[in-house]
């Protein structure tokens, strides 16, 4: 085995089934990417799985998901039947936290399964997860979410769903919409699910005037592409904030996401 940023290089996974684990690989783009995985209980490489890619903010990383999200927390959803059985994946988006950028080519080599998608082949090698028709969603949060909405303006309905949590990148507003028009028709053909979050109490948009999610929820709705557009009271910017919100039906948010996704997946 060898160590990476003092991580382990997992290479048998039947000791993860129903856990969170963080890891690297090794790919031609990026040298060796850390990455984390969260296993259904249950996991079999013999049965196939639907993947989420998980893409976290400026200043986070493989160990983002696993330090607010609790694998009993997933366990439990599945065991009762409020989910089926899902792998949840996501890679860190660079060595330098601050700087990352969700869309670099670099980046999309790994996500893009037209582009290489090494990332997106090893879960299918390693984890049987995504690899069976439109069954790979992507949910984001910050820089993450531009991450997210980029992948769904640019390669449209590649992607079974998308969710975007607090996007605040204005830096990234103008080349989103120039992706978008260029792709307009394709995307109002599309029935790739899209939904939007923005919390009433995100600070850079109380103390900063970001906009960018009320922008792309404008050009979205200006240019007739179905989406969903949620304005969550009392939500901060921290991914925890989001995926801990209980809606008005008391469901946790990060429920709702998983049962969107899964949703979206069905009626492909």
């Amino acid at each position: 085995m060898r160590v990476f940023d003092n991580i382990i290089e997992l290479t048998d996974f039947k000791d993860c089934a129903g856990e969170i684990s963080i890891s690297i690989f090794e790919t031609e783009e990026r040298s060796c990417v850390p990455y984390f995985v969260y296993l259904p209980p249950n996991w079999t490489p013999n049965k196939t799985y639907p993947l989420v890619l998980f893409m976290h903010g400026q200043g986070g990383d493989e160990g983002t998901f696993k330090k607010y999200v609790r694998a009993e927390q997933l366990n439990d959803w599945i065991r009762n039947g409020d989910i089926e059985p899902v792998v949840i994946a996501g890679i860190r988006g660079d060595n330098d936290r601050d700087n990352v950028q969700w869309f670099s080519e670099k980046n999309e080599r790994l996500l893009v399964k037209e582009q290489g998608g090494e990332f997106i082949q090893f879960c299918q090698d390693s984890f049987n997860a995504g690899g069976h028709g439109k069954q790979i969603s992507i949910e984001g949060h910050s820089r993450g979410a531009a991450g997210a909405i980029h992948y769904y303006l640019k390669y449209p309905g590649l992607f079974s769903s998308i969710i975007g949590m607090g996007y605040v990148s204005d830096y990234t507003l103008e080349n989103n919409f120039i992706l978008g028009q260029n792709n307009l028709e394709i995307l109002k053909g599309k029935s790739t699910p899209l939904k939007l979050e923005i919390g009433t109490e995100d600070s850079f948009v109380r103390t900063k005037n970001r906009r960018a999610s009320f922008e792309m929820h404008q050009f979205l709705k200006e240019n007739e592409i179905d989406h969903s557009f949620e304005i969550l009271h009392g939500v901060e910017h921290g991914f925890d904030t989001y995926w801990n919100y209980y809606s008005d039906e008391g469901m946790l948010n990060g429920l709702s996401h998983l049962k969107f996704h899964e949703r979206s997946r069905n009626c492909r």
